[in-house]
Parts: structure tokens; C-alpha cells; sequence
């Protein structure tokens, strides 16, 4: 088994480089999900060692299909710092450190308490400060995005940057499961969905992320952002494109990618 410490310093060198790398996982050597949370682990100690700051958290691969596509049998969680805020980095800077960039619509929440346990499913909405309309930039450090459990939770889901439009109290957007979302590049739809393509229930991520936290022994502070996973498939960043999200009860959000990065 390669230790984390060697994957994780792999996986720097993947990122710095802009090469990604073949899967750690194989047969041979199959890994498990601990594995996997120990090298992210390592990866968020040395960005906050730098000056980045945690911000929120967010979550993958919540869709059957996804799963079943990717070889994954389970949501996965990664973290999120100031550095990947598209708003306050710049598109281009975070765009430029990437390898095989694309974004994905989301759905976004903000933390009213401090989540530090399992909630259960009917205290869910007591968690929310906010709800909003968000999308999300993906990069895989393997080889066409290819990778298993481990592979993914060791590159912290493939987090790269996010931007997150205007928040609205829960209470006022309606039933987030049959709110309508459309995607599109450069005014062309597509991608559309429903709030259901997030575990039946976008709230159902945060269920998900509280029994995470609790098992991790974890505190999440009110205030954080969390991406509760993507509606549609991801599409592919180009230059000098603009990705556009709208989400029935959310508004909508743009994001421009400059013509050079």
C-alpha cells in the first residue's frame, strides 16, 4: 500500500505540474476510503499551513448513475477554502492552475450552527441559513477522470474553485426536490434537471455531510458554505466561455471564463 504521505506529495506534484496521473488504486492494491481521508486530510493541513482557510465543504457524486458511472458506491466529501472562491481569486487564476477544468451546476447551502453531530432527516431545514444557486469548477488529478473511492477522497473530490449567487431563506424557495434547473454554455442549454437529481432531496446532502462530520469527529462552523452536489453532468471549461445555471426558487449566475488563462 503506498503510504498517504507519498500520495499526497503525488498528488501536489500532479497539481503543480499540471500532469495528471494514473490512479493509485488497483487490484493489486485495492485501498479503502480511510486511505483516502487520510491523504486529504494531509492536503487540507498543508493549504491552511499556507494562509488558505476553510470555508465550507462540499459533496460528489450524489447520483446513482454518477456512482455506477464512475465506479464510486457512495456521496463523497471533500473541503473547500478561500482560495477556490471564484469571486474572491478570480475565475482566471484558479482556471489557470487546472488541468482538465469543467463545471458543474449547484446547489448551495449556508450554515446556520455549528455542525459537529448526525442530524436527523426532519431537523435538516433547522441547519440552513440559506439556500442559493451555485456552480462549481472540477479537476481531476487522473488521467481522464478516471478513479476509484479512494483516488477521488485522496484529491479532495476534485474541488478547484466555486462561485455561489445571491442567498435566499429556505422557507421562501419551495420544495428544492422539484425546482427545475437548466444549464448552459454561452446561451445554448445543455443540461436540465431537477433538485431531486441530488439524492432524491438536496437537504439529504446535508444529512449525509452531518453523519460524515460526526464520524470524523468534525466541526463544520455556522456561516460555511456547503455544495451539495452537482445537478447535471459536468461540461467542459473553455476559454472565453460563459456557463450560465438557473434554478427555479434560486435565481441564476454566470460565470466567465477570460479568453486567455
Amino acid at each position: 500500500m503506498i503510504p498517504a504521505g507519498d500520495a499526497h506529495q503525488a498528488l501536489l506534484a500532479a497539481r503543480r505540474d499540471r500532469q495528471p496521473r494514473t490512479r493509485f488504486s488497483t487490484s493489486d492494491d485495492p485501498l479503502d476510503a480511510g486511505w483516502g481521508h487520510q491523504v486529504q486530510a494531509l492536503d487540507r493541513k498543508a493549504r491552511t499551513a499556507e494562509g488558505e482557510v476553510l470555508v465550507g465543504m462540499k459533496l460528489g457524486l450524489n447520483s446513482r448513475a454518477k456512482q455506477q458511472t464512475m465506479g464510486v458506491p457512495e456521496p463523497i466529501v471533500g473541503f473547500l477554502t478561500d482560495a477556490m472562491d471564484l469571486d474572491v481569486r478570480g475565475a482566471a487564476a484558479v482556471v489557470a492552475g487546472t488541468t482538465q477544468a469543467r463545471v458543474e451546476p449547484e446547489i448551495a447551502f449556508r450554515l446556520a450552527v455549528d455542525l459537529d453531530r448526525a442530524v436527523p432527516v426532519w431537523r435538516i431545514g433547522d441547519l440552513v441559513d440559506g439556500v442559493a444557486v451555485a456552480l462549481e469548477v472540477i479537476d481531476s488529478r487522473f488521467v481522464g477522470y478516471r478513479f476509484g473511492l479512494p483516488d477521488v477522497l485522496a484529491d479532495n473530490t476534485s474541488a478547484a474553485g466555486f462561485t455561489v449567487g445571491e442567498w435566499t431563506p429556505l422557507r421562501r424557495v419551495g420544495d428544492l426536490a422539484t425546482a427545475g434547473c437548466v444549464l448552459d454554455v454561452d446561451g445554448a442549454v445543455v443540461h436540465t434537471a431537477a433538485g431531486a437529481a441530488i439524492l432524491g432531496h438536496p437537504l439529504l446532502a446535508l444529512s449525509h455531510l452531518s453523519r460524515h462530520l460526526a464520524a470524523q469527529g468534525e466541526v463544520l462552523p455556522a456561516g460555511s458554505v456547503v455544495l451539495a452536489g452537482a445537478l447535471t453532468d459536468a461540461v467542459p471549461v473553455r476559454p472565453g466561455a460563459a456557463y450560465g445555471v438557473a434554478v427555479r426558487g434560486l435565481g441564476s449566475l454566470t460565470l466567465r471564463i477570460p479568453a486567455q488563462v
